[in-house]
């Protein structure tokens, strides 16, 4: 069989990969369209100065915006209340989902049906399940307000109405709405596990406990970096759940940084105040991912 000269194979390869390029280039087109060209105009944006009750247009106004983030308050107290609210969500995500994931493991009849229902909560829309939960802890008709009222746990207002216990409220149902998706990622980190290791170990005379400390949570690190990454980016610009339970409230108690980025935005029409928090918050969050997983996202020894 004759053998092509190289001059005509990498004339092809360069055509095979002209054609690999032009295939992709529509999708490209569409990530440019869609996720940078409106990153690149809110950093654009975040240099102007665009209040529409003054200025219907934008004006160039420089790094004045974020001089007036670092001398403002406000968003010092909703980051460090959105440091809280994530921590805490991500934190509560991985306690629940764990053994539910370990349950979930055992070969069982019901297995597969709880699999499924476990879903619920987190196909369930943020703002469906808001207005429940503001349902339930009414202090009129609040089924949960009642039980915590007998047990002493609240008194005649609801909980999202006291400043002290409202965060802490909003932080444990952020986290009830996240736990299948963490509990579902562990459960398929743990039945990629090989057998061998376990059959292997309790050879070695290693019992369930030592199983589950050197093989279980060792293999699972690179799944749970991952998930809890996720949840953390998902949990840091939360905005529907609070919006509608609390709008920040009361005061600004439960005020994140996303809802401040809320109002600035559509109530206090300050288009280029709210991009400069908007471009912030990417830049921090990159700066944080990219820290966490150099730290936590090396492969165990």
């Amino acid at each position: 069989r004759a053998i092509a000269p190289p001059t005509t194979a990498a004339s092809w390869q360069r055509q095979r990969r002209l054609a690999a390029y032009l295939f992709i280039a529509p999708a490209l087109l569409i990530v440019v369209a869609i996720s940078l060209y409106p990153i690149a105009y809110q950093f654009w944006l975040s240099l102007t100065d665009w209040y529409l009750l003054q200025n219907p247009q934008p004006v160039w106004h420089g790094l004045a915006g974020y001089r007036r983030l670092f001398g403002d308050p406000l968003v010092w107290q909703s980051l460090g209340r959105t440091a809280y609210w994530t921590i805490g969500t991500v934190l509560l995500e991985y306690l629940f989902a764990l053994p539910i994931a370990l349950l979930l493991n055992r070969r069982s009849w019901v297995t597969g049906f709880l699999t499924g229902a476990l879903l619920l909560p987190w196909v369930t829309p943020a703002i469906v399940a808001g207005y429940t939960w503001r349902w339930l802890l009414d202090s009129e008709s609040g089924t949960i307000h009642a039980l915590l009222q007998q047990a002493g746990l609240a008194g005649e207002r609801s909980l999202l109405a006291e400043p002290g216990a409202v965060l802490p409220i909003l932080t444990v149902i952020s986290a009830w709405k996240g736990i299948p998706f963490m509990a579902i990622a562990l459960l398929a980190g743990m039945k990629a596990i090989p057998p061998d290791l376990y059959e292997a170990a309790a050879i070695d005379g290693a019992g369930k406990v030592r199983q589950f400390r050197d093989i279980t949570l060792p293999l699972l690190r690179p799944v749970t970096v991952i998930t809890c990454l996720i949840l953390g980016i998902l949990a840091f610009y939360s905005f529907d759940l609070v919006w509608v339970m609390t709008k920040g409230g009361p005061g600004e108690a439960s005020m994140l940084i996303g809802v401040y980025l809320f109002r600035l935005f559509f109530e206090r029409l300050e288009l280029s105040y709210a991009a400069v928090i908007g471009a912030s918050m990417l830049v921090l969050l990159i700066v944080f991912s990219s820290g966490y997983l150099r730290a936590l996202g090396r492969d165990p020894e």
